[in-house]
């Protein structure tokens, strides 16, 4: 039965792309060939994969509380999501357009040329934008995505796209494991940035995916800890593996959106949650020097002023102040004013309470995934360690769990220093300071005897904050944000509130999914919306498939 599936995958991904043959031959002239290199058409697929989690995460952020919204204009924190609104929108566009067309362009040339690393590699993005694009909104269109003339699509269940995933990663892992044909790394790399035409670390990425895929169902009956595991185990080893989307930051195009020169970020601040985990309060109840973790300084902005208590720090913490969700939040225009000094700063840096750098494409600017020429994780070696971690803990293998979860908090710390090595005055996480927080009784477990699901939990959130927005509200969803942890009585996300919903949601419900895109299938596929129920007011709090039992 898989032997069928992954060929009925693969002839659906060749009729896709064949499909549109006459479509593109339009304007084809003979006697000027027209027909793109794979380098050039692989490099702007993956470039757009920063873009793609980055600018819609400027609203989902706020769902998961990596920071709130100073003007409370998009009712993000309020859980209103996106109806009547382009708003979260960049996944679509992208998987169906931008990946979309040229990810079927170079499955189509490298099957004729029999370069199976290209088409391993493309499939595996594929993969990776339908999971993505799924876990934003549940059901659309997948089966007949690209069949040329179309104005109307039917929606694919989300049952049905998640074992699509599951195909297209293991379609791409069997082109990657090819050496015949015109196989070559070098060819490759010439249009690969990210791993350079290794395919080595294109089949841990295809695993990554299927570990993501398949864990996401832990509250199926049919959740299968092991498989997980083993998926982890083939994925991402190190740092070393981590899909990275390089920027240079010369211009607008080639800058990480979320760096102080796009300035995509000037309206969120931090929020009280991510501020709590790494200042002691959640951990510990106190945020003493010798409780904070040593990547508070590293990933979050401090204020002017550090030693004035309010609503924003309601404890001394070295001047890590927050924004609660709100009707809105005005920062005094005066610089010299307490209630200037007394403000979050913004993500991108220290003291930073307005941004002067707009539009500056310096590549010193900025504070940890906050700067303009940072690389933007796509996936990494320590999001798969802490999927590990909790597959072991569900599984009853607490030795399992309670190593891959230290691990994977020592692979973030590295990696926070990694990203830190080109930003402008910050300092790096000593060996000293590593082992300390390491050893720390209450903030990192040390035995099985007391380690948690919320343990793991929140340290994952605390390693995938800021860039793995999709897979943080993929575990809130799976803990229905506030489900509890037995062996402690208390919220599995401890400290995580929803102040006030929004009055479209009918009720205090929080958001489960996002609306498809008003840019197009609320003009033209009305009748598709209806049947999945797009077009109730509260369509935003259905609970996904994957999310329930």
């Amino acid at each position: 039965m898989k032997l069928l599936k992954y060929t009925a995958v693969f002839i659906f991904l060749i009729s896709t792309i064949t499909g549109c043959k006459k479509y593109l031959d339009i304007n084809n002239d003979p006697a000027s060939p027209q027909t793109p290199s794979l380098q050039a058409l692989f490099i702007p697929v993956t470039s757009s994969m920063s873009r793609t989690i980055g600018l819609d995460g400027r609203q989902t952020g706020a769902y998961i509380q990596n920071w709130s919204n100073l003007a409370f204009q998009e009712n993000y924190d309020s859980h209103g999501g996106n109806a009547n609104s382009s708003l979260n929108s960049q996944a679509w566009r992208d998987f169906y357009v931008v990946q979309g067309t040229a990810i079927n362009l170079i499955l189509k040339q490298a099957a004729k040329e029999e370069q199976w690393d290209f088409m391993g590699a493309a499939t595996a993005i594929r993969a990776w934008g339908l999971q993505n694009a799924t876990d934003y909104f549940g059901e659309m269109p997948y089966s007949q995505a690209w069949e040329p003339n179309r104005v109307y699509f039917e929606y694919d269940k989300q049952e049905d796209i998640y074992a699509d995933v599951d195909s297209l990663c293991r379609v791409a892992i069997k082109f990657l494991d090819r050496t015949d044909g015109k196989v070559n790394q070098t060819v490759m790399g010439r249009g690969d940035l990210v791993y350079g035409g290794n395919r080595d670390k294109w089949r841990r990425f295809a695993y990554g995916i299927l570990a993501r895929n398949w864990h996401h169902q832990t509250n199926k009956g049919n959740y299968n800890a092991d498989s997980v595991i083993s998926f982890v185990d083939k994925s991402m080893l190190g740092n070393s593996d981590n899909f990275n989307i390089i920027h240079s930051a010369t211009k607008n195009d080639d800058t990480n959106p979320y760096g102080p020169a796009r300035d995509n970020f000037y309206f969120r601040r931090q929020s009280r949650f991510i501020v709590q985990l790494l200042d002691g309060t959640t951990f510990d109840s106190t945020t003493v020097v010798a409780k904070r973790d040593p990547r508070l300084s590293r990933m979050l902005s401090v204020s002017v002023d550090t030693l004035t208590t309010n609503s924003n720090m309601p404890t001394l913490n070295g001047g890590y102040r927050f924004l609660l969700p709100s009707s809105g939040y005005t920062i005094s225009t005066i610089t010299t004013s307490n209630a200037f000094r007394q403000a979050p700063s913004t993500l991108y840096g220290d003291s930073n309470i307005l941004n002067n750098d707009a539009a500056s494409f310096a590549v010193r600017k900025g504070k940890y995934l906050f700067q303009n020429n940072s690389a933007f994780p796509i996936m990494t070696a320590f999001e798969m360690q802490f999927i590990k971690a909790e597959a072991a803990f569900r599984k009853g293998d607490f030795n399992l769990a309670l190593s891959s979860y230290r691990a994977g908090i020592g692979l973030h710390i590295d990696f926070v220093n990694a990203v830190n090595q080109a930003a402008n005055g910050v300092t790096q996480i000593s060996p000293a300071e590593k082992a300390a927080y390491l050893l720390s009784d209450k903030a990192v477990k040390q035995s099985t005897a007391t380690l948690t699901l919320s343990d793991i939990m929140l340290q994952k959130y605390i390693a995938d904050f800021g860039w793995n927005l999709i897979e943080s509200w993929c575990d809130l969803r799976r803990y229905h944000y506030f489900d509890i942890d037995p062996l402690t009585n208390q919220q599995v996300y401890r400290g995580f509130t929803i102040p006030f919903y929004n009055p479209i949601n009918l009720g205090p419900k929080p958001a489960y999914r996002l609306r498809p895109t008003a840019a197009s299938e609320y003009d033209w596929n009305l009748t598709a919306l209806t049947q999945i129920g797009a077009m109730n007011q509260d369509y935003h709090t259905y609970e996904m498939w994957f999310s329930q039992p």
